[in-house]
């Protein structure tokens, strides 16, 4: 009887019959790896994170510790430890530019807020009015805030101005409204009101437009009127929208700016400076001094932003 010798079976170069074409280490050949889903998504984000880095942590990091030294960007710097902040906490001057900015910013909140919600809540409405009155409330955005502050101040001349030629026409004397101490801080948040309160209600907009028709046709056969309607549904139900809303015009008002120097510089004398006003002026004289300022600020934004995330959170839970 003739045995049979087995032969072993052959396989392809470079490949094992069960490892259907993988080599020793378990991979096909010619393949990469490719990165784990943690890897890419931090790969992803890498490019804007070295931008934040870059634009936002350096430079605060910096501005914190300069504000331990005295330079005038000409000489050696001092190192003064806390003496900068005990200067400016001590001067009157800074708690002055700090009580116009938060008047500047009550003014800027409460007049944004009311006017961008009446403008979206005119938009929401189905009329054929609605598109006109959304492209018109934007237009001003556009406009550089320094061109709107030129144009403002021609508007609040006092003497061939377009405000006062107007309140002539009925008999009234116009105002000098940028050189009156009363007046001129008010008269700058107007142009702050009207060229911003566009994108705001387009976010109001976008926070009306989410709460169902249900709701409110639920509440007109309950006999809810209008007001009723919109105090105990439009405001509770646009909430998050509106903590945005605060959020952004609060950190755009405390860091106003081009607006003031360019209808004002300040004055007339301190009525319409602000801390970012302060913060310019003392910078070409005492770097130290307006760093320490611009941490101040910083510190004061991020109390006011964590209080207001602390509110936000425990009203959603």
């Amino acid at each position: 009887m003739t045995t049979m010798t087995e032969l072993p079976a052959k396989h392809p170069p470079g490949g094992t019959a069960a490892g259907g074409g993988r080599n020793s280490t378990g991979r096909t050949p010619g393949r990469r790896r490719r990165p784990s889903g943690a890897l890419a998504g931090w790969l992803s984000v890498a490019p804007a994170l070295v931008v934040i880095l870059g634009f936002t942590f350096y430079p605060m990091v910096q501005s914190m510790l300069l504000s331990t030294d005295h330079w005038n960007l000409l000489g050696p710097r001092t190192f003064v430890g806390a003496e900068n902040y005990s200067a400016i906490l001590g001067a009157g001057t800074f708690r002055t530019s700090l009580l116009n900015t938060l008047v500047f910013t009550v003014i800027t909140i409460a007049g944004t807020y009311v006017l961008a919600l009446a403008t979206a809540m005119a938009a929401n409405r189905e009329l054929a009015s609605a598109r006109f009155v959304r492209t018109v409330t934007v237009l001003p955005a556009v406009i550089p805030m320094v061109v709107a502050g030129l144009v403002w101040k021609w508007l609040y001349e006092p003497d061939h101005g377009l405000i006062n030629t107007l309140i002539g026409l009925f008999g009234a004397d116009g105002a000098r409204w940028l050189f009156d101490n009363d007046l001129a801080l008010p008269a700058v948040a107007v142009v702050s009101v009207w060229k911003e309160f566009g994108i705001y209600a387009l976010i109001l907009l976008g926070g009306l437009q989410r709460i169902p028709d249900e709701i409110y046709e639920a509440a007109t056969i309950d006999r809810a009127g209008p007001w009723r309607q919109f105090r105990s549904i439009t405001l509770p139900m646009l909430r998050p929208a509106g903590a945005a809303v605060f959020l952004l015009l609060l950190f755009n008002s405390f860091k106003v700016f081009d607006q003031v120097w360019v209808m004002t510089e300040g004055g007339p004398g301190t009525a319409t400076l602000t801390v970012v006003t302060f913060i310019y002026t003392r910078l070409l004289t005492d770097v130290g001094v307006a760093s320490a300022a611009s941490v101040v600020l910083f510190v004061i934004l991020l109390a006011i932003t964590l209080v207001r995330l602390k509110l936000t959170s425990r009203e959603e839970s």
